[in-house]
């Protein structure tokens, strides 16, 4: 079987306040660089962190009854002309996603799609966010790619996560890769927030002053190798 062309990257944690949109950014950043063709969608009607970071990402509201999640099919038809379909989640929106993908039995259309759905999991020392992972593990596996990102704002290690069941059956699960997420300087984070800047954009932005613009610089060469030891999940 051929690989797939096309990639349809997804967050399925409903945990909020983890780094998902922070981490769809750097993963925006990454593919841009790349010069993927790209169509990004924002499913937080409550904040929409990643749109107002990425201005171009588009908005679904997904606040709707279950009966209603057709919306999301806007995602999948993004894929006619797009390689990769990235879209940023909400909190507590990972179990409506999970609920779409099977409604669509969507896993089981992958290779007509010629697309490979990819995970994208925010490992943290949270116990509530490793559950969850546990969760979408037990009935996702074998289905999906995954891409685990270890969020390392709090320190440079994670020890619930690094001995947790839920690490060891994604790492002997085929099409699984784990990156780190360094920790950014908190004034620097601040400032992107503020200006509304992704890391990779801060690297030129004129109005942030020049030793965040150097921060932003080192940090998204770091994330570029990072990402690109991930580079068959995330590009086709």
């Amino acid at each position: 079987m051929s690989e797939p062309k096309k990639r349809l990257i997804l967050f399925p944690q409903d945990k909020g306040g983890i780094g998902k949109s922070f981490v769809a950014a750097l993963i925006h950043d990454y593919l841009t660089d790349e010069g993927v063709a790209l169509r990004a969608f924002d499913l937080d009607h409550a904040n929409s962190t990643f749109n107002r970071l990425v201005p171009e990402a588009e908005f679904i509201d997904t606040d709707v009854d279950a009966d209603k999640l057709g919306v999301l099919d806007q995602i999948v038809h993004a894929l006619a002309g797009a390689d990769t379909v990235l879209v940023d989640n909400r909190a507590t929106g990972g179990s409506k996603v999970l609920g779409y993908l099977d409604e669509t039995r969507l896993p089981h259309l992958q290779e007509e799609l010629d697309c490979a759905i990819v995970f994208v999991l925010i490992a943290t020392d949270d116990k509530d966010a490793n559950s969850q992972i546990a969760e979408v593990l037990e009935t996702w596996v074998g289905r999906v790619r995954w891409l685990v990102a270890r969020n390392l704002r709090d320190g440079g290690s994670l020890s619930l996560w690094a001995g947790s069941n839920s690490r060891k059956r994604l790492l002997e699960t085929q099409h699984a890769v784990e990156i780190d997420i360094p920790c950014m300087t908190e004034v620097t984070r601040n400032r992107l927030q503020e200006a509304n800047l992704t890391v990779g954009r801060g690297r030129t932005a004129e109005k942030l002053h020049i030793l965040d613009r150097s921060r932003c610089i080192r940090f998204h060469g770091r994330m570029a190798e990072e990402f690109d030891r991930a580079r068959s999940l995330l590009i086709g």
